[in-house]
Parts: C-alpha cells; sequence; structure tokens
C-alpha cells in the first residue's frame, strides 16, 4: 500500500490506495503533526496559542495568591523593625500572650472597742461608763436628768429625801435591784486590803444594822454598849441599831474606791430607814484609809432620831479593846458630823464637814 495525495472532506483527512487489483479508495487516517504539510499549519498555531494563554492566566493567578500570602507577612515584619537594619525573613508567626498582674495594697486598721455592759439599774453613758439611774442625781431615771439642789434621787425620782453621794457606786444590796432586806450581812471582797486593830484584810461582812465586820459578823439588832460579845472579831459600829432597807427607792449599802495607790480611800455608804418606821432616814459612810492603816472615820449625811437608839464606835474583840463614842445618846448624831477613830492610839476626834 502507499499513499498519493492527501485529500480534505468537510474536515476529515482522507487517503487515497490504490489496491494490487489497481482499484482506488479513500481511507481516513490521522494527521502526523510533525509532518510538514502546510495545510495543518493554520489549527496547530491555534492550539499552541490557547495554550499559551491559559499557561499565563494561571501564572497570574499564581501570582496574585502568593502576593495575599506574602504582602501582609512583609508589611507585618516592617512595621516591627521600622528602626532595624536586619533583611526581612519570614518567620513562623509565633502568639505571645502577655499577663499583667495589678498588685493592690490595702491598709487595714483594727479598732478595739471595748464592750461595756450595764446591768439595770445601772444605765451606759455617752462616756461609756455605768450609772444607777435610781441614785445618781445627775442621771435621775434616765441619763442625763439631773436633779435640783436641794435634792436628791431616790428610786429614780428627784425628792427631798437623802440620796447616794458616791459618784461611781459598786452595790452590796439595793433595794431597787434586791428589794427589801431586814437583818441581813453580806460578804464583801474589797480591790485592796483595811486594817482595824491590827488585824488586815480584803474581806469584810457588812450588816443591814449598820454594823462592819473584818472577821465573824453577827445580825444581832438590838444594840449594846461596848465590847459586845456578839462581835468576836475587829469591828466598827457606824451606826448599830434596828435599821430596815424598804424596796422600791434608792436605799441599800454601797461602796467604792477612790484615789491612787498609796492614797486611796474605800468608802461605804450605807441609806436606809429604821423598822417599821419608813420615813425616818439614816444615811452615813464608812471610810478606810491606805496611808492610814487603824484608822476609820464615820460620816453622817443624816440620821432622823439623833441617834437616840444606836450605838457608835470600834472594837478588836468580843472583850475589846474599844472606843466608845455614844450609846443610846439623844442628839448624839448630827447631819454632818465626822467622827474619826485611830485604833492605834485608842482615841476619837469629831469635826462638822
Amino acid at each position: 500500500m502507499r499513499t498519493d495525495s492527501l485529500t480534505y472532506y468537510n474536515d476529515s483527512v482522507f487517503v487515497k490506495v490504490r489496491s494490487p487489483s489497481g482499484i482506488e479508495e479513500h481511507m481516513p487516517r490521522i494527521i502526523d503533526i510533525t509532518s510538514g504539510n502546510l495545510q495543518d499549519k493554520p489549527k496547530r498555531k491555534f492550539k499552541y496559542k490557547k495554550w499559551i494563554l491559559w499557561a499565563l492566566l494561571a501564572l497570574f493567578l499564581l501570582g496574585l495568591l502568593l502576593a495575599s500570602i506574602l504582602l501582609p507577612v512583609l508589611l507585618s515584619n516592617k512595621k516591627g523593625t521600622t528602626n532595624s537594619t536586619t533583611p526581612y525573613s519570614i518567620a513562623t508567626p509565633v502568639i505571645t500572650t502577655r499577663v499583667t498582674t495589678t498588685i493592690t495594697t490595702t491598709t487595714v486598721t483594727t479598732m478595739i472597742t471595748t464592750l461595756i455592759t450595764c446591768i439595770y439599774p445601772n444605765v451606759i453613758t455617752p462616756l461609756n461608763t455605768c450609772v444607777n439611774v435610781q441614785i445618781d442625781s445627775d442621771n435621775c431615771g434616765e441619763v442625763g436628768n439631773v436633779c435640783p439642789s436641794n435634792t436628791s434621787c431616790s428610786a429614780g425620782v428627784c425628792t427631798n429625801v437623802p440620796g447616794i453621794q458616791l459618784k461611781n457606786p459598786i452595790s452590796i444590796w439595793s433595794a431597787s435591784i434586791n428589794g427589801t432586806a431586814d437583818d441581813q450581812m453580806y460578804d464583801v471582797t474589797l480591790p485592796w486590803s483595811v486594817t482595824l486593830y491590827g488585824t488586815t484584810t480584803d474581806h469584810v461582812v457588812v450588816t443591814t444594822d449598820g454594823v462592819l465586820c473584818l472577821g465573824t459578823c453577827s445580825t444581832t439588832y438590838a444594840e449594846t454598849t461596848l465590847p459586845s460579845d456578839a462581835f468576836s472579831s475587829a469591828t466598827a459600829f457606824p451606826f448599830w441599831d434596828d435599821l430596815f432597807i424598804y424596796a422600791s427607792t434608792s436605799q441599800g449599802i454601797y461602796y467604792q474606791s477612790e484615789g491612787t495607790a498609796p492614797n486611796r480611800q474605800l468608802i461605804f455608804e450605807y441609806y436606809m430607814s429604821h423598822y417599821l418606821q419608813a420615813t425616818q432616814y439614816y444615811h452615813f459612810q464608812v471610810t478606810f484609809f491606805e496611808n492610814a492603816p487603824g484608822v476609820v472615820q464615820f460620816k453622817y449625811l443624816d440620821a432622823t432620831d439623833g441617834g437616840v437608839t444606836c450605838t457608835v464606835g470600834v472594837q478588836g474583840t468580843a472583850t475589846g479593846p474599844f472606843i466608845l463614842y455614844s450609846y443610846d445618846q439623844a442628839n448624839a448624831v448630827q447631819q454632818n458630823l465626822i467622827i474619826t477613830l485611830d485604833t492605834n492610839l485608842g482615841t476619837y476626834t469629831t469635826s462638822n464637814g
């Protein structure tokens, strides 16, 4: 078989062949692009241009993609190294977390408050002190209610009857709190020791019959002359009589320590009436001196009957020694009388206070 010529029919390529018998036929064949047939070149050039355009378009798109990736990195590096002369380099991004710790300094001021508890009739004041509103003339009935001059506070009411003179009294027995008392005695532990007839102690016993003992005591209410065998220890008799404390009044027995060591004074205050005679008032104080052991002082604020039925004095034991000021003596005890008894010397002196 041989090929004589190429013939194009409707864009198909045929080859004319002569058979051994001499018959000519046209057979289709695929064009060899390497052949030098000039009729194939226009179509080949068109195909080359088409592939070149696609290649250029692909390169362009690849360039845009690379630019979109690299440009932000380059700009970021440039912003961070404005003053650096080191060439830019692309590195793996590092994420840095900055932790800011704020330390606040707080100044704490500690205030220590002392809690003061007042038991009625003691009431707390704006100065954080306790006052007895039953007997305090400057706080009668309530804090700040001051009784007029020449009056006193009795059972929380300003009245003309006697009132407690101690400014900060400690109650041994208070009628406004404890009620009525008759022929009773009470133990008292003192803030410092007192002395009579050589007996020194910080423990005393007081009675509602006007007696104070530095040891064994008695509730005997019928007064006698001294020495009395009813009292075996050192004893003071500021007003030994059958006295009585009436309820719902400011009557009672109180005490307080005044001054500073070694010059303190220990003052006991008795305020009461006579048994079955509520309108008779007996009001007196007994004072011991820290700087004068063995000395005791009686001060009388009121004594309705003038001492006509009482015993006044001191004794060391049931048999003496003793100092007798009065025994059932009319007008022996007057208002504002002060009796100072010295058990060291066995003497007494009187004055008006």
